[in-house]
């Protein structure tokens, strides 16, 4: 369906958050007047709905679903729901915001995916852009609706994709898209597990001109034909086009053979990860050509996001992180042997917790066994995940109870590591309120 056959469509958005909002407008700025639905009795969204729009809320109304012509979807609703798989049987179309969005638009966009690292890298990339003095937008999954960003006569889109996302996009065609990473992650939504999952964030590169795969990591590699060239970044890889080389004792980065950047000249904490980040993000810019000194001169200014293995404390030698964004065990497992990396000779305390989302936290047990990690497990999982340790381990309710006996038990040298390995939305609007949080907590209570 194209942009001129909205109008004969009978549409239904299904999702009342930022997300749906950003759909609802832009049907309404074109003279359709959709129909929402929203599970939730009060959706985050239900004051700014206007007075003469339809909708039910507290449960999917199937009429309207099974009479629809198009259905648009947030990222949170679950496409294994019986009355849209029988939508889907039935023929009606089931969209998200991404495809609407790159259904509008000409200018060239930079796709972004993977488990980890997403908004890091959409962030750097566009930071280089901008150093450039190009006019960029960057939207997605990193918190800006996309539609929101539409006619802004911008020259470039970086674009930050769940897989929730990718499942409902169908148009996209990226001058640049990569997969940073795949590990277990939204278990709880994909039913053949990781195999799904990939399957999920390899659409990204359906029609790409450019592909940037993790050359550590088979399964950011594409699994059809319908792509372009691939360019390859590794951080201990002698063979990736982009990746990391060690000179007399120090760091550089190095494209195609060539020494490009002293990592010494980097302000930010460059664990593997990070690298792993600023390797792509100069990947994406190289493809769609942003002037490779400007985007070397963004990295040296680049300092990280909030709620990314951020130091927000140090108070009688104890440093307290923040690493609140790791949703996943991946994610967690890299903030623990980057705390670890940097601890002295005290103590590491790890705060764990959150909705699990079905994953496996198997991996985490060695590290929490061997280094003899002090675990403070909280939220839906907390009991469960007290079962990645041997000792030194306490259930909690939520992060008060556990930061209390934290200050209690802390000593000089510790670290304090908050990295949930959990999504927060048990307790938490978001990650990032678990993280303003902590922070508030450490600089109250350490």
């Amino acid at each position: 369906m194209n942009t001129t056959k909205y109008k004969k469509a009978q549409v239904v958005i299904i999702g009342l958050g930022i997300t749906g909002l950003s759909c609802l407008n832009f049907f309404l700025i074109r003279g359709i007047i959709p129909k929402v639905i929203d599970t939730r009795l009060r959706p985050p969204a239900i004051n700014q709905l206007p007075s003469f729009i339809e909708f039910c809320f507290g449960r999917l109304c199937d009429e309207w679903i099974l009479h629809a012509d198009l259905i648009v979807v947030s990222p949170g609703v679950r496409l294994d729901d019986p009355v849209l798989i029988e939508a889907r049987r039935m023929g009606i179309e089931i969209i998200g915001d991404i495809e609407l969005f790159v259904r509008e638009i000409t200018v060239p966009i930079i796709a972004i995916t993977g488990s980890n690292g997403k908004s890091t890298v959409t962030q750097l990339v566009g930071n280089m852009a901008r150093y450039a003095g190009w006019k960029v937008g960057i939207v997605g999954n990193i918190g800006i609706p996309a539609l929101t960003l539409l006619n802004n006569n911008y020259q470039l889109y970086i674009l930050e994709i769940s897989s929730f996302q990718l499942d409902v996009t169908y148009s996209l065609c990226a001058a640049a898209a990569t997969i940073l990473n795949v590990s277990e992650d939204h278990m709880d939504r994909y039913a053949a597990g990781i195999v799904d999952y990939s399957s999920s964030k390899n659409r990204i590169y359906n029609n790409a001109i450019t592909c940037v795969i993790n050359f550590l990591d088979p399964l950011t590699y594409p699994v059809s034909c319908n792509y372009g060239r691939l360019v390859s970044f590794g951080v201990d890889s002698n063979s990736a086009d982009y990746r990391i080389e060690y000179c007399k004792g120090k760091a550089w980065i190095v494209i195609y053979g060539e020494y490009i950047l002293d990592c010494f000249e980097l302000h930010i904490n460059c664990h593997i990860n990070y690298y792993a980040n600023i390797l792509s993000a100069l990947a994406l810019s190289d493809s769609v050509n942003i002037p490779r000194m400007a985007s070397l001169q963004s990295l040296r200014y680049f300092s990280g996001l909030s709620h990314r293995f951020q130091l927000i404390y140090t108070n009688r030698n104890v440093k307290w992180i923040n690493d609140s964004k790791a949703t996943n065990v991946a994610a967690t497992k890299i903030a623990i042997n980057a705390a670890l990396s940097i601890l002295a000779s005290g103590d590491l305390h790890l705060l764990l917790g959150g909705d699990g989302k079905l994953a496996n936290f198997f991996e985490l047990t060695a590290l929490i066994t061997k280094y003899e990690i002090h675990l403070y497990c909280f939220g839906k999982d907390g009991f469960f995940l007290t079962k990645s340790g041997s000792k030194n381990i306490f259930l909690t309710n939520d992060i008060i109870d556990a930061m209390n006996i934290i200050c209690r038990r802390v000593r000089r040298k510790d670290i304090v590591l908050l990295s949930p390995a959990c999504s927060s939305l048990d307790q938490f609007l978001s990650f990032k309120y678990r993280g303003e949080l902590f922070t508030y907590l450490s600089r109250r209570l350490g």
